[in-house]
C-alpha cells in the first residue's frame, strides 16, 4: 500500500514539475511545498542521466530509497527518457518492477542504456547477505532509434 501511495505521489509530482510557472523576479525566492502530492520527493536519493547520442533523446534515473518500508533491494528505479523539445516534446517514463539495493552507473547502448546496479543477495534460508553485482539493460528504442511505449528489461551479470 505504502509504496502504491508512493508511486502515486511520484507521478502526480513528474506531472507538476512539468507545469509549474516560472516564478518571477520580483515574486517570493522559493514556495513551500505542502500536501500528499509533493511527499514523494522526499524518497528521491540519487538522479543519474546521460545523453543517448544516437537517438539524441536524454536518459535520465531517479532513485527512490524505500528502506523504511522494504528490506530487500529497497532502491526504486524510475526511467525518464526525454528529447527536451517544448513543442515537439517527446517522452517515456516508467517505473521499473525491479529493485535494487544501490545503483552504480549509467550508460547508453545501442537499445537503451546499461543501468549498473547491486541486487540483495538471498541465502537458502531467504535470508539477505550480501549483495551481487549485476546489469539492468533496460530498451526503449527500436532498430529505427525511434522511442517505444513498451520498455524491455533484461537483467545480466557483470
Amino acid at each position: 500500500m505504502r509504496r502504491r501511495t508512493i508511486l502515486l505521489g511520484l507521478g502526480i509530482w513528474l506531472a507538476c514539475a512539468c507545469s509549474l510557472p516560472v516564478a518571477s523576479a520580483a515574486g517570493q525566492d522559493a514556495e513551500l511545498l505542502e500536501g500528499e502530492g509533493w511527499r514523494a520527493l522526499a524518497f528521491i536519493t540519487g538522479f543519474r542521466s546521460v545523453r543517448h547520442k544516437k537517438s539524441g533523446f536524454e536518459v535520465r534515473l531517479l532513485e527512490a530509497d524505500g528502506s523504511a518500508s522494504v528490506a530487500e533491494n529497497p532502491v526504486g528505479l524510475y526511467l525518464v527518457v526525454t528529447n527536451n523539445g517544448t513543442s515537439d516534446g517527446v517522452e517515456q517514463i516508467w517505473h521499473l518492477r525491479r529493485g535494487v539495493a544501490r545503483v552504480k552507473g549509467l550508460a547508453a547502448t545501442a537499445c537503451g542504456a546499461d543501468v549498473r546496479v547491486d541486487v540483495d543477495r538471498f541465502t537458502s534460508d531467504g535470508q539477505v547477505r550480501g549483495t551481487m553485482p549485476r546489469i539492468l539493460r533496460v530498451c526503449f528504442l527500436d532498430s529505427k532509434g525511434t522511442l517505444e511505449k513498451e520498455l524491455r528489461v533484461g537483467e545480466v551479470s557483470r
